[in-house]
């Protein structure tokens, strides 16, 4: 028994030292740290112990055709080898299937392909296997135990050596900007403050009756509040690329469809402030704007670690899965759509907050540029404490938190008003909770000494059962107005109230405005601090975030119309709201105003000539659709 327990030790040591290697190489830009080779190995040694029973089998079956003996001290390497071979199996197998799931489910493993690639994984596995059984054979095995431990603890602790690539470099590999001298060292910090899904209308400096946000009333008596304010998509991803880099969703080109922010169509804020002597660091709390989709473009840090460390490796995917299939049988797995015991693809506000000041307060001497993403108001509504003591009354419906991936949920039900109230309330209680945390924060980085400038804003809205609609998956009023507040850096700023157009594509051009940087003469966002905002002026939301091409929304906003076309040309669909009267926008008035109507059409095809958009799905996908699916941006959830 001692002997076979060791060999599932050392088993599990290797293969998790090959793990861990692994995921340092495909995330670069995270430190290296001890605690991923030490939860792999946790995780392998089950894997390793499940293993046992397939590989007795087949060392019996292999004894009885003369490949050694299935028992004996001088035996124990092939042993182990065998034992390697089964554990390894079962993970490399999923990989290779995984490779044809993600977003279009398990319909491609019905083609013989994937079950002949992972048949051909098997066999490339027994030969390395046979072959490490002829190499390691020649060496005396008491040397060779002790130089494979130091092996395996070096790649598993250590390797690589150097885990942030992009530590103190720019994308493009050069070293800190040193242009900017002593000029850099003058201006000003900026920080870019993301509420994710916080709609304006539930504020209190937007006027909200109950007083969701005290703090942000404070603090909005020292910042410019834009009272008109848009957001271009209703994807976090998607409308976070446009935040950064000041252009729409089809000049950037990025959408839930391929995950990818591509920087030679774009350069985001931070290579700007970067490449004006800024260090720049982006922190955020949700797995849609993980590192690997290209968003962290220009950041020297970027810390997207919203799971536990071994969540990233291959064999917590294949128990991923398991479960996700499991939660497809029913409640008893379901989890209320969160089925994945330590990961939920997301992290609070406080943990976010905590990395983001630990960074802000090294003795760097550069100013900074900050951009971080608090995911808290996001689905699911889940407060706690005060807050929900304060704004959330007493309720006895159907409805939760969880929403329509709640276990208490029957497909079919109509919720009530009831029920939309109560989900308003659990809304209202968790921004008042990150409202508070936010307001800590800010009190820590000394706005008051004059040397920091702060834009707060979201990335889209949320929808509560107005003209039947939830969540964020179309460009209704309640899902695209978000807040926007801009404090300059100033020891004594003075507040106003703006009730002049603005748009997210705005955002990039103030950020630069406010450290007195030049800004890119092809943004089309103006910096809102510098020039007179016109009192009319034409903007647009795009809602390309959908594989279904008759789905694709698109809305000009003109005065108090607004124009919204579905689909494309010559079949799109197109409706015109008048947002004096519906401040919802749901009731179609193109015929009574065919004028106004033909006008914007026009005006619309004009701005936006654009074709199809049915984007191939990049590699990236089936790397993130279950984290997409577990956030409800998957099957009309989210």
């Amino acid at each position: 028994m001692l002997l076979l327990l060791q060999r599932i030790l050392v088993v599990a040591l290797v293969l998790a030292a090959a793990d861990s290697l692994q995921v340092r190489m495909d995330h670069p830009w995270r430190p290296v740290e001890a605690r991923l080779f030490l939860q792999a190995g946790a995780l392998w040694t089950i894997f390793a112990l499940a293993a046992t029973f397939p590989a007795r089998l087949t060392r019996g079956f292999l004894a009885a055709r003369g490949w050694g003996s299935p028992t004996g001290e001088t035996d124990g390497l092939r042993e182990g080898l065998v034992l390697l071979f089964w554990s390894a199996l079962p993970v490399l197998a999923h990989g290779t299937l995984d490779r044809y799931t993600g977003f279009v489910g398990l319909a491609s493993l019905k083609s013989p392909r994937p079950w002949l690639e992972v048949l051909a994984v098997g066999l490339l596995l027994a030969f390395v296997v046979v072959g490490l059984d002829r190499v390691l054979r020649r060496f005396p095995l008491g040397r060779l135990r002790w130089v494979g431990l130091a092996a395996v603890l070096i790649v598993g602790l250590f390797l690589p050596l150097r885990a942030d690539r992009w530590a103190g470099k720019s994308q493009d590999g050069s070293a800190h900007a040193a242009t900017a001298g002593s000029t850099a060292s003058k201006r000003p910090n900026v920080l870019l403050l993301v509420l994710d899904t916080c709609r304006s209308d539930r504020l209190t400096p937007y006027g909200y009756g109950p007083d969701t946000s005290p703090h942000l009333a404070r603090f909005a008596e020292e910042a410019h509040v834009f009272l008109d304010s848009l957001s271009v998509a209703r994807f976090t991803l998607t409308s976070h690329v446009s935040l950064l880099t000041g252009l729409s969703p089809s000049t950037h080109g990025t959408r839930l469809t391929n995950l990818r922010f591509d920087r030679r169509r774009a350069k985001s804020v931070a290579e700007l402030f970067h490449a004006n002597g800024y260090r720049t660091g982006g922190f955020v709390g949700t797995d849609v704007l993980s590192g690997r989709t290209g968003v962290r473009s220009g950041f020297e840090k970027y810390d997207d670690q919203v799971d536990p460390l071994v969540c990233d490796t291959g064999a917590w995917a294949l128990i991923h899965d398991v479960q996700s299939l499991l939660a497809e049988l029913g409640t008893p797995f379901r989890q209320n759509g969160l089925p994945h015991w330590i990961q939920d693809f997301q992290r609070p506000a406080n943990l976010v907050l905590e990395s983001a000041l630990s960074w802000i307060e090294d003795t760097d001497e550069r100013p900074w540029f900050c951009m971080i993403n608090l995911y808290d108001v996001h689905w699911p509504y889940l407060p706690t404490g005060d807050a929900r003591a304060e704004f959330v009354g007493d309720y006895a419906g159907p409805m939760d938190g969880y929403l329509f991936r709640s276990d208490r949920w029957e497909a079919g039900y109509d919720p009530t008003e009831a029920d939309r109230r109560h989900i308003s309330e659990l809304y209202d209680a968790e921004i008042h909770h990150l409202d508070a945390l936010v307001d800590g924060f800010l009190g820590q980085l000394g706005l008051e000494q004059g040397d920091t400038a702060v834009v707060l804003t979201s990335d889209h809205g949320e929808a509560f059962g107005e003209a039947g609609h939830w969540k964020h998956e179309d460009i209704l009023e309640p899902q695209v107005r978000v807040p926007l507040l801009v404090r300059p850096a100033a020891e004594e700023p003075f507040g106003r109230r703006v009730d002049r157009p603005v748009s997210a594509l705005d955002v990039a051009p103030t950020l630069l405005g406010l450290a007195g940087l030049e800004i890119p003469e092809a943004w089309p966002g103006l910096d809102l601090l510098r020039v007179d905002l016109p009192p009319e002026r034409v903007r647009l939301v795009e809602d390309r975030d959908d594989f279904d091409p008759e789905r694709i929304t698109v809305g000009l906003y003109s005065r108090h119309w607004k124009l919204v076309r579905r689909g494309f040309e010559p079949d799109a669909h197109h409706a015109l709201f008048d947002l004096r009267t519906d401040r919802i926008g749901q009731e179609d008035v193109q015929e009574e105003h065919p004028a106004v109507f033909k006008d914007l059409v026009e005006e619309l095809a004009e701005l936006r000539r654009v074709g199809d958009v049915r984007d191939k799905a990049s590699e990236s996908l089936t790397q993130s659709a279950e984290g997409l699916k577990a956030l409800g941006y998957l099957g009309g959830d989210d």
